[in-house]
């Protein structure tokens, strides 16, 4: 009967046992997959905040900052530089939340048992921490370097795809691929250098405290054998409590390295994110839906560099220029004469370092940027289009725009016919860039949208200067009918389109040298003279 208890109670203990660790393992997992539950909407929430103050920083940034930036690299700083922040940072957030706890616990723990033992053990902490910290700053440089390289991956890839034409015409396929395996090369180097050194940490962890752990138990042997208050059970307790604070020790580690690698991302994020917003609005701004009387430019001086006083500026050069509301004005000259800049200061796309342009007498600094900028319709030389419809392309950034309105703005740029043509009409998506539309076809799209803004200002920059001559007498006509009776500023190349505006200025060097109609410059035989009969001599 004693056996069969025996027995059955060592059949309880293992059921016992079994049950218990089932239990435990079942509540370890699920705290584990709990705190991997709740964590996720941080972690995704703080990936989702990042991109989108990225983005709309990156909107809200002067056309400076991105002369300063290739486009491959920003690119890389959204998308790489976002995930690894993500993989490194924040993916750290658990590991922090537990692992230090964990080891203050058992520290309190060893202290209790012995803390002469404990205070030994912790001998070799500096050593361990100073070497951590050589390897993190390794790690933390060469990722930066890393992230570096990917941005110019990044701006080959942009320039190839962009470039495909020229790469193919100029039979340099091998010479691109010859330049971005180099730079794939260094980016590989760099890397494997990354990985193994990041590799080091755990084992080097484990291996001090191996090392440590087995100097305690010779210590401990030593005080086992010499002080009966000090038994086993303790000596083996020090021992157990020890060995658990290697993994989670290990764990932080492994946490710290991989922060040191992913801080050179945030530190390119946080450079687009506190970039300066160079074109401030003022505190108290003044709301401006039309203009009244003129527009006026007195004595400005600006260049793309940042000068100290305006006999340095290169760009623009002591500029004077008055525009009367219902005028139109022409600005003639050779490239890098200042046309293109001198109509981009109107809207703030850059603000004038010296003079100042004023809209009815008030500086244009002291205006909503956004109604400021919603005077001006711009049509450039190169068309900006959207991987998107028709329709949406003419309606940017309207709402509440009807089919109607959108159909009578493109009659109006002798583009309602060729849309009418596509297979899906004014729903037809008209791929990356418009490159599904010819050069005038892309250019009307572009005035349809200008027309449907109903600007009090239109500039155009260069619009029909790439056009062949079908293509731009069909984009003139829809010009013409644009221009009636509206204020408009027109950068001219050829000439021909230009001599029944109201005044031509012909800028030379930064500054106006001439100013008349097309007639009064002809008469007086100089920068504008020259420049006419060149062109009529090429044609």
């Amino acid at each position: 009967m004693g056996i069969i208890i025996e027995k059955n109670g060592a059949d309880a203990a293992l059921v016992y046992i079994a049950i218990t660790m089932i239990v435990l393992t079942f509540f370890s997992n699920l705290f584990r997959y709990l705190g991997q539950f709740f964590l996720a909407p941080i972690r995704a929430g703080v990936l989702n905040s990042i991109r989108k103050d990225i983005y709309h920083q990156l909107i809200k940034l002067p056309l400076s900052f991105y002369s300063h930036h290739k486009k491959g690299d920003i690119m890389n700083r959204i998308g790489s530089d976002v995930q690894e922040v993500e993989w490194s940072i924040i993916s750290s957030t658990q590991t922090f939340c537990r692992d230090p706890f964990l080891i203050i616990a058992y520290l309190v723990a060893l202290f209790k048992v012995s803390y002469e033992l404990t205070l030994i053990s912790l001998v070799l902490l500096p050593a361990s921490g100073y070497l951590i910290t050589l390897i993190g700053k390794s790690i933390q440089r060469n990722s930066s370097k890393a992230q570096q390289v990917l941005g110019k991956l990044s701006s080959l890839f942009d320039e190839t795809i962009g470039g495909l034409r020229i790469i193919k015409g100029y039979n340099a396929i091998e010479h691109a691929n010859k330049k971005f395996q180099q730079e794939s090369n260094t980016h590989y180097q760099i890397n494997k250098k990354i990985f193994r050194v990041n590799e080091l940490g755990g084992p080097m962890i484990e291996t001090l405290s191996i090392i440590t752990m087995m100097i305690v138990l010779m210590i401990g042997g030593s005080i086992l054998f010499k002080d009966a208050a000090f038994n086993g059970t303790l000596f083996v307790m020090f021992v157990l409590v020890f060995a658990r604070i290697i993994p989670p020790a290990k764990q932080i580690v492994t946490v710290f390295y991989t922060i040191r690698k992913g801080l050179p991302s945030a530190k390119r994020i946080y450079e687009i994110l506190d970039a300066d917003e160079v074109i401030i609005e003022d505190a108290n701004p003044i709301s401006v839906q039309k203009i009244k009387n003129q527009i006026e430019f007195k004595n400005i001086y600006f260049d793309y560099v940042q000068t100290e006083t305006d006999a340095e500026c290169n760009v623009l050069k002591g500029i004077n220029l008055t525009l009367h509301k219902g005028e139109t004005i022409a600005l003639v000259g050779a490239s890098g004469s200042g046309k293109s800049t001198l109509v981009d200061l109107l809207p703030r796309f850059y603000d004038v370092e010296y003079g100042s342009i004023l809209i009815d007498q008030i500086d244009i600094k002291k205006y909503k940027i956004d109604e400021l900028r919603s005077l001006f319709g711009i049509v450039n030389q190169d068309v900006t289009l959207f991987h998107d419809t028709v329709f949406n392309n003419i309606a940017f950034g309207k709402t509440n725009i009807t089919k109607e309105q959108v159909i009578e703005a493109a009659k109006v740029a002798n583009a309602h016919d060729f849309i009418m043509e596509m297979d899906q009409q004014y729903d037809t998506v008209i791929g990356d860039r418009g490159l599904k539309l010819s050069g005038g076809q892309r250019q009307r799209l572009s005035i349809a949208r200008a027309i449907l803004a109903d600007p009090q200002v239109l500039i155009l920059d260069e619009a029909t200067s790439a056009l062949d001559n079908e293509s731009e007498k069909i984009v003139q006509q829809a010009i013409n009918t644009l221009l009636t009776g509206r204020t408009a500023i027109i950068v001219a190349h050829r000439l021909s389109t230009i001599k029944n505006v109201d005044r031509i200025l012909f800028l030379d060097g930064g500054k106006i040298t001439e100013s008349g109609n097309h007639e009064q410059l002809m008469q007086l035989k100089g920068g504008y003279f020259n420049y006419y009969c060149r062109q009529e001599i090429d044609k």
